[in-house]
């Protein structure tokens, strides 16, 4: 493959990963997960197709085969691929918020199912919600699994 296509292809990669990751920005900044889980396929293929055409830009060595459209498209790759290093920096500290955030959660709900003490909920004759004699024993949650349809 020539140098000139490679770079033409450079250029529709780079371009489709930079709207890829603005979007997928704007899905982690508003917390819609499922678009973050819809356009993971899309980017890991843009990704690997990027790193394939960029490795076989580098093995060319004879750069004066360039003519003054190539550098053009060269210039605009560039410009492109700023905007894109930005774009990955940013998508990396959105994931990484997003990933904590699940983490905390999920060890919240974990800590209050550890907590739980079972009880009715009602008042007691002293005014207290629930049981709160020692005999009350901290239960595990139970978990059951229905594998029947």
């Amino acid at each position: 493959m020539d140098a000139a296509k490679r770079i033409e292809d450079l250029l529709f990669i780079t371009t489709n990963l930079e709207e890829l990751l603005e979007a997928e920005n704007a899905a982690l900044k508003t917390n819609h997960l499922e678009v973050v889980h819809s356009l993971l396929e899309r980017k890991t293929a843009l990704s690997r197709a990027y790193e394939i055409r960029v490795f076989g830009l580098k093995q060319e060595h004879d750069k004066s085969e360039y003519d003054q459209a190539v550098m053009a498209d060269v210039k605009t790759l560039n410009e492109i691929g700023r905007r894109v290093e930005v774009l990955i920096e940013e998508n990396e500290k959105l994931l990484k918020v997003a990933l904590e955030v699940s983490r905390r959660f999920m060890d919240c709900v974990a800590q209050s199912a550890k907590q739980a003490i079972p009880g009715t909920g009602a008042y007691s004759s002293n005014g207290l919600v629930g049981a709160r004699t020692p005999a009350a024993k901290k239960q595990a949650a139970s978990l059951a699994l229905n594998e029947t349809l």
